[in-house]
């Protein structure tokens, strides 16, 4: 969101809920039979002051690895849709690419549960965004993993010309 540091705390509020409504909209009905639909992301929360926001996937059968838990690439995708989106509404267009996700695996998760997972803005700057997330299963309340990543905030009407 361009000049979102001119916002009050309330406006910004208001603009970042209304970004990740649409955000999830996008993902599960505009690209329903991609990767971002699959995941079926939903019952986001966000705070403008804290710059934060959390995106709750299910877990399904679909998404287990060979042994019967969720699969690593699937956390890093839960990982990567929450923390695009809270940095797309930083750089205030629709574009905003992962230059660098690092994930610490810490306990597995299963099928029938839910991964909840907090992404928040450490550092907001004019072409890259720096952010933390950590991934917690809904029924235990345990750290399932953490991340960290860097998304370079493109303008996409300046970039295609």
């Amino acid at each position: 969101m361009l000049g979102w540091k001119s916002l009050t705390s309330e406006e910004g509020q208001e603009l970042m809920m209304e970004h990740a409504k649409q955000t999830v909209y996008q993902n599960n009905v505009e690209q329903e039979e991609k990767l971002n639909g699959m995941m079926q992301c939903s019952a986001y929360s966000c705070s403008f002051d804290d710059q934060s926001l959390t995106y709750e996937f299910p877990i399904t059968e679909w998404m287990e690895n060979r042994v019967g838990q969720l699969h690593g690439g699937i956390i890093c995708t839960a990982f990567d849709v929450t923390i695009a989106a809270l940095s797309r509404f930083f750089a205030g267009e629709n574009f905003a690419p992962t230059v660098n996700l690092d994930v610490n695996y810490v306990r597995p998760a299963y099928s029938g549960d839910t991964l909840v997972v907090t992404a928040t803005a450490v550092a907001v700057g004019k072409r890259l965004t720096h952010v933390t997330a950590e991934a917690f299963s809904k029924k235990t309340g345990k750290l399932v993993a953490s991340a960290t990543s860097i998304n370079m905030n493109i303008d996409t009407d300046k970039e295609h010309k």
